[in-house]
């Protein structure tokens, strides 16, 4: 082999173990997680009225199977969402997040207790998980602890006020006062409705939001919805009024 020939495979050999690299780099930028760790500033108890999913949401699991109308009229619990919004997916590509649903591992007592308050528990945890939970600075034991203790308390408010009201109008501010009853003075000024459209029967109360501190700040407020909700940011109240079913 000529020495131009020798310079021209060095050359070529040069160029080949550059583009490797520059494939293999890139392909490790891919697969790595976004770092985006917990800077949540505070946090959202979120509970949705059973009779309002199964008219808003048909297709969803809990309703498909019967497990939403056997609660009757209750809440169920959707989820603890760190604020802001854009805290959702920390350390987890969503694309990943359905991948890795079926990892999620939790204590029997607290697995039947999400059992008996979401829509569809083997659905909803691990979704709820690894969109907002690992955002919480929590592991996921206390991310649900927190939420189902909290949730509990709550929904012993809110039962009764929407049980009362099925089939009238409801308005915000009747639900705060109820808070404010239940919770302590101020306590209305954290409570939000959201409203949304079941088609042919217009706009129903769909869900009910709590405005309370960081995750991780809930671990040492004693588990109490009231304190809770006094260390909340205040948040606007939300659709003014809607229909309960």
């Amino acid at each position: 082999m000529t020495r131009g020939r020798l310079a021209a495979v060095a050359v070529l050999a040069a160029v080949l173990v550059a583009v490797v690299g520059v494939v293999l780099r890139t392909r490790e930028h891919r697969a790595a997680p976004p770092k985006r760790p917990s800077v949540s500033t505070s946090s959202v108890l979120v509970l949705t009225w059973a009779p309002s999913l199964c008219g808003v949401e048909t297709s969803a699991s809990g309703c498909r199977s019967g497990l939403v109308g056997r609660l009757g009229n209750s809440f169920v619990l959707h989820g603890l969402w760190p604020q802001p919004r854009s805290q959702q997916y920390c350390d987890v590509p969503k694309e990943d997040a359905a991948r890795k649903r079926k990892q999620l591992s939790l204590p029997a007592d607290l697995s039947n207790r999400l059992d008996g308050m979401m829509s569809d528990a083997s659905v909803m945890a691990p979704h709820e998980w690894y969109a907002h939970g690992t955002c919480a600075g929590v592991t996921p034991v206390e991310y649900f602890s927190i939420a189902t203790e909290l949730a509990e308390q709550a929904i012993a408010v809110l039962d009764p006020v929407f049980d009362r009201a099925a089939g009238r109008q409801l308005t915000a501010r009747s639900v705060r006062d109820a808070v404010d009853a239940g919770a302590g003075a101020g306590a209305g000024s954290r409570v939000a409705l959201v409203c949304r459209d079941v088609p042919g029967s217009g706009p129903v109360v769909y869900e009910v939001r709590l405005s309370l501190p960081p995750v991780v700040q809930l671990r040492s407020a004693g588990r109490s919805l009231a304190k809770a909700l006094a260390a909340g940011p205040a948040i606007a109240p939300g659709c003014g009024q809607a229909r309960i079913p």
